[in-house]
């Protein structure tokens, strides 16, 4: 009984942090990818028969035959919303998109399970000689992954990451199942058909398979039957191909089940969002990864704010402590029963940790090095914090001996891990830094004001309810364009004419100064303007940074230096300036 109210609180507060108010921009939709996925998904239909849904050319389903053929991401998130929102009848702009916040917080919210089930398994096949605890290992890793800020922020989202993540973690504890009872087959169909829709969500769902089919191989080769190995790996190829022709058919160019020629349309889409991936190209959201440096920049992200810098820690001793207990392991070696179940878990342990330092340092490389693109990590990090938090409390329970009760001990460690996510969840409880400027602008600004945004970002005000019967002029900024007199003319007589500039995020100016020698002129103009030299004096500042000030404890975290997307969508930074010369 006692353990099981330790996994239901773990499940509650998992529940808290990522239902915290999943309406955080009171219907203003201010996360781009959730808008693109809300408007396809209204601008579908359900087929009236399966021979439409199943036909890339005329299906209501696909999005290309709706008006959008440049689409990257697989279409079951977008199919599933759909089917959930026309039975509940939330099929409409802000429905769709409360209700597709919904199912990713659910998503994410069953990985805490999948997680505690897989250390399950790890445990059960550890042998008896560890320096750190097994007993609550399995509770820290639900409890780690229950508080990572990285799945709780993308569980506010309805966009495809946390979807892809629940069905690959799946896919990989199945397989981790069948790899301890190779007699039961059901385990190789389940995890192949959770790789298919995990592949139905995003083609980067790949990144799994090679852990996948390495931990298949241990459990197949060991038996020395090369027809039933050969014979396996064939059925879980084919098993994880039909998921996806069920679930995904429109990456596929026909309706043949046996024809996988791949969707010519979809490729081109994946050719073309590949292209972006430049820094010589003059695409907008590219500009912030052309300074950043490999392998630290991603490492610092998510140590810092993907997780937080004592997860981390947690997480690092843990991969530690593990790789020492393989090596000690093997040199001693184990005699009867418990030889064979150590033979069980060195390789698993061993792939893991290859397969995370492969995939972060593959990641954290490639040219866009955006957060969300780890989020396959995170599951396997939580295991390696809970090794590590074991590890630490063992050590600390030795260092104060019995002078201390072990619950102290739990909760200090607890509550350290703890700031870091709670912190983080100040910005679901205070209004979006959007909204609340927005509010202020209608009430504070005159009526038919000039006000200057810059292109690919969103203008304010929002049209809140105390905008009735004003209104304001808006005109953008190209200030992504390349840095021509053209451009900064027009940009000069803007400027002139305009009351006031407003900056809704730090989507240019965090970026563009980071590459001077593309945007020179760019980078001076906002020294100029943030040292108020242009005749433009900042009036009025909204942040909604991460805090501690909702539990009493006035502590703020400045964390505009992190990278674009973790800040810009939930809670931006937003300067408002006024032309003090026409004033």
């Amino acid at each position: 009984m006692k353990t099981r109210m330790m996994l239901l609180f773990i499940v509650i507060l998992a529940i808290c942090l990522r239902f915290n108010n999943l309406n955080w921009d009171e219907n203003f939709h201010l996360h781009p990818d959730e808008r693109f996925l809300t408007m396809i998904g209204n601008a579908t239909k359900i087929p009236r028969n399966a021979g439409n849904y199943f036909n890339p050319q005329n299906s209501t389903l696909n999005p290309t035959n709706v008006g959008f053929p440049f689409y990257v991401y697989g279409t079951f998130p977008v199919t599933l919303n759909k089917l959930v929102a026309v039975v509940f009848g939330n099929d409409d702009y802000n429905n769709f998109t409360l209700q597709g916040r919904l199912l990713s917080g659910l998503s994410d919210l069953l990985i805490v399970l999948v997680v505690y089930k897989t250390v399950e398994l790890l445990v059960s096949i550890a042998g008896s000689k560890h320096t750190y605890s097994l007993r609550n290992t399995k509770y820290w890793a639900a409890f780690f992954y229950a508080i990572a800020v990285l799945p709780i922020q993308l569980s506010h989202f309805f966009t495809v990451d946390t979807f892809l993540n629940f069905f690959s973690f799946a896919s990989f504890y199945f397989i981790l199942r069948f790899y301890i009872d190779n007699k039961k087959y059901l385990y190789i169909f389940l995890s192949a058909a959770l790789f298919g829709l995990a592949l139905s969500c995003k083609i980067t769902t790949l990144f799994i398979l090679p852990l996948d089919l390495a931990i298949l191989g241990l459990a197949v080769f060991n038996t020395h039957n090369i027809k039933r190995s050969v014979i396996i790996f064939i059925l879980y190829f084919i098993v994880g191909y039909f998921t996806v022709r069920l679930c995904d058919p429109y990456i596929f160019q026909s309706a043949n089940f046996f024809d996988p020629t791949p969707n010519s349309i979809f490729l081109t889409s994946i050719k073309t969002l590949e292209s972006f991936n430049n820094a010589n190209i003059w695409y907008p959201p590219g500009v912030q990864w052309a300074s950043k440096p490999a392998i630290t920049f991603a490492l610092v992200n998510l140590a810092v704010f993907g997780v937080g810098i004592p997860y981390f820690l947690m997480m690092i001793i843990g991969i530690v402590v593990n790789i020492k207990d393989q090596i000690s392991l093997l040199r001693q070696g184990f005699e009867g029963q418990a030889k064979v179940k150590m033979t069980k878990q060195i390789p698993v342990i061993c792939l893991l940790i290859l397969w995370i330092l492969s995939f972060f340092i593959y990641q954290s490389t490639q040219f866009a090095k955006s957060m969300r693109y780890f989020i396959l990590l995170y599951p396997f990090l939580a295991i390696f914090a809970a090794f590590g938090m074991d590890y630490c409390f063992i050590i600390l329970k030795k260092l104060i001996k019995s002078k201390t009760p072990p619950t102290t001990i739990y909760l200090t460690l607890t509550t350290i891990v703890l700031i870091w996510p709670l912190m983080f969840s100040s910005i679901y409880i205070n209004k979006n830094s959007r909204v609340a400027a927005s509010v202020w602008i209608w009430d504070s600004l005159p009526n038919n004001s000039l006000i200057l945004s810059e292109y690919w970002d969103d203008a304010l005000p929002l049209p809140t309810v105390n905008s009735m019967g004003r209104q304001f002029r808006n005109e953008a900024l190209p200030i992504f364009d390349p840095d021509t007199p053209e451009k900064w003319q027009k940009i000069d007589d803007q400027l002139r004419r305009a009351d006031y500039y407003i900056l809704s995020s730090n989507r240019a100016w965090g970026s563009i100064p980071t590459v001077p020698s593309k945007y020179p002129r760019s980078t001076k103009f906002y020294e100029s303007l943030f040292g108020e030299k242009l005749g433009y004096k900042r009036i009025k500042e909204f942040t909604s940074y991460p805090s501690l000030r909702w539990l009493g404890i006035p502590l703020d975290f400045p964390d505009q230096w992190s990278e674009e997307a973790f800040t810009v969508y939930d809670h931006p930074q937003v300067f408002i300036y006024k032309n003090v010369k026409k004033f």
